[in-house]
């Protein structure tokens, strides 16, 4: 990996997604897909002999609306509250008295 790299935990995964979906208002949890193939693996001590075996692999993340207080969720308003809109300042106008 490079020197660079940016570590998560999956609470900044979901705070993240909640940001950049422009959801302010629920409470958010997030569920990841696996993919498993099964396949032959070599034994280590005897290359010669073949190991049944399963890879699995990350394939997906969703983010799903969870309920109040649920175990692992977010509330999408405390972490991307919406923003009020700006009021415009009046310029200030002289009188020609």
């Amino acid at each position: 990996m490079a020197n660079n790299e940016r570590n998560f935990s999956i609470r900044d995964l979901i705070v993240a997604l909640l940001r950049e979906q422009k959801i302010s208002s629920g409470y958010w949890g997030l569920t990841m897909h696996f993919t498993a193939t099964g396949t032959a693996f070599t034994s280590t001590g005897q290359p010669e002999v073949k190991l049944p075996g399963l890879a699995v692999s990350v394939s997906g993340l969703t983010l799903v609306p969870a309920k109040d207080g649920e175990e692992g969720s977010i509330d999408a308003s405390q972490v991307n509250p919406l923003k009020s809109p700006r009021r415009k300042k009046r310029a200030i106008t002289k009188s020609l008295d």
